[in-house]
């Protein structure tokens, strides 16, 4: 960390649609609420006060959760009290800001130095916290619109695509720092919403290596109870149609051919408005073609218990149709798994073919079965990959990601604000 971030700040975090503490793969959980909870716990063990404001959905949740010294989540009233579908989101942003505020104006321990949101939805709301304060304001996009329409056929969700592209482009013209997960993501935020370069930064995520690790095959499959024997695939993350899990599910069928013995184990639910179309088409082609019996369905797990999931597959397939980073893919190489990853976004910046996995670009069930299969088949040594992903993944940690950020701040303090254009 530099000299510039001594005085440590302190954090507004906007997290509106989905809690960090919310478990990943449930709902609209996933990657985000691990980066969120993650990386403002790495901030908070470094010195500052993160303060995390997301959505509140029952009212039974308690207004302040303490997580850990210097990290507090707050879940703020927004509308009814219950869960609501994304597209009723956007009306609410100005409410939940409001709530905001005031939760802020009751404790002067919480009374920002920056804000950062998450998504954008969240960056509207934290738009407008930086006016209110004055302060300035870094944003996370995790996916752009006009990326995840590329190659659909439908919405991802009920959310009108030009109110999304409209926001994110307003989110963008006023954020002091836009934070990039890898240059490939650098590179669509400075094509698609002209973020000038010196407004980019790039902050890899990171990895708990002292949970993500590799170790005994058999012995994770036992924590996990998952068979002794075959070869296993392994699906982790959120069901709907933008990451592809029916396009592994046909992959692994053609796979079968060749590997009778394989299972398909999928961890993850149903998420968005189509996450349950996609799930019973998977489970409708397994059963017409006879394979259903070789998968393996596991409701969304723990954080901590993914890792025995990583550690007992063979490989670890991420069939996304967008990916602005890859966390799944990171942490299954932590463990010293291959990867097999659609050649998009991040997940380019991740997967080293022929070393730590295979990269397909061609998204046909052949092609990923083709990649799986290779691996399951030997084409690439076990101990060779496990010693490549690990090697690899060690150069991302939260606790550097988490500087990172500080440093950037840091630097911000000589600068004066972005303007609204």
């Amino acid at each position: 960390m530099s000299k510039q971030a001594i005085n440590m700040p302190n954090f507004a975090v906007v997290s509106l649609h989905s809690s960090p503490l919310d478990q990943p793969g449930v709902g609209d959980g996933g990657g985000m609420n691990v980066y969120v909870r993650q990386l403002s716990s790495a901030i908070a063990r470094l010195g500052s006060h993160v303060s995390v404001y997301t959505r509140a959905v029952s009212p039974n949740q308690p207004a302040s959760q303490q997580v850990e010294p210097g990290l507090v989540v707050h879940n703020v009233p927004a509308g009814d009290l219950q869960p609501l579908a994304k597209e009723d989101l956007p009306e609410l942003v100005s409410e939940f800001t409001e709530n905001v505020i005031q939760r802020i104006s009751l404790s002067s321990a919480e009374m920002p130095d920056v804000v950062h949101g998450n998504y954008w939805l969240s960056g509207l709301a934290a738009h407008q916290l930086k006016h209110h304060y004055g302060i300035p304001m870094l944003t996370t996009f995790h996916t752009l619109e006009k990326v995840k329409a590329d190659g659909r056929s439908g919405p991802d969700d009920r959310v009108e695509g030009k109110i999304r592209i409209d926001a994110e482009d307003q989110v963008a013209a006023c954020s002091d720092v836009v934070l990039a997960s890898c240059d490939h993501e650098a590179a669509d935020l400075e094509r698609y919403l002209d973020v000038p370069p010196e407004r980019l930064k790039v902050v890899g995520l990171g990895v708990e290596h002292a949970l993500f690790a590799p170790g005994d095959k058999a012995m994770a499959r036992r924590a996990v109870n998952l068979p002794d024997d075959g070869k296993i695939v392994l699906y982790v993350g959120r069901i709907q149609p933008l990451k592809g899990l029916l396009l592994a599910t046909q992959a692994f069928e053609t796979l079968l051919w060749d590997h009778p013995d394989a299972y398909f184990v999928i961890v993850g639910g149903p998420s968005g408005h189509l996450g349950k179309v996609e799930l019973s088409r998977c489970i409708a082609l397994a059963t017409r073609k006879g394979f259903s019996d070789r998968i393996i369905f596991r409701d969304p797990e723990p954080h901590l218990r993914l890792a025995s999931y990583y550690r007992g597959a063979d490989v670890v397939v991420v069939p996304s149709r967008s990916e602005s980073f890859g966390l799944v893919a990171l942490e299954a190489m932590a463990c010293g798994t291959a990867v097999v990853a659609s050649k998009v976004g991040g997940l380019n910046s991740l997967v080293t073919p022929g070393k730590t996995g295979f990269l397909v670009e061609e998204r046909s069930p052949w092609a990923f079965a083709e990649a799986m299969g290779s691996i399951l088949g030997g084409k690439l040594s076990a101990s060779k990959v496990e010693r490549a992903t690990v090697d690899f993944a060690r150069a991302y940690s939260w606790r550097k990601a988490g500087g990172a950020v500080l440093d950037i701040v840091g630097a911000l303090a000589s600068r004066e604000l972005t303007e609204c254009l």
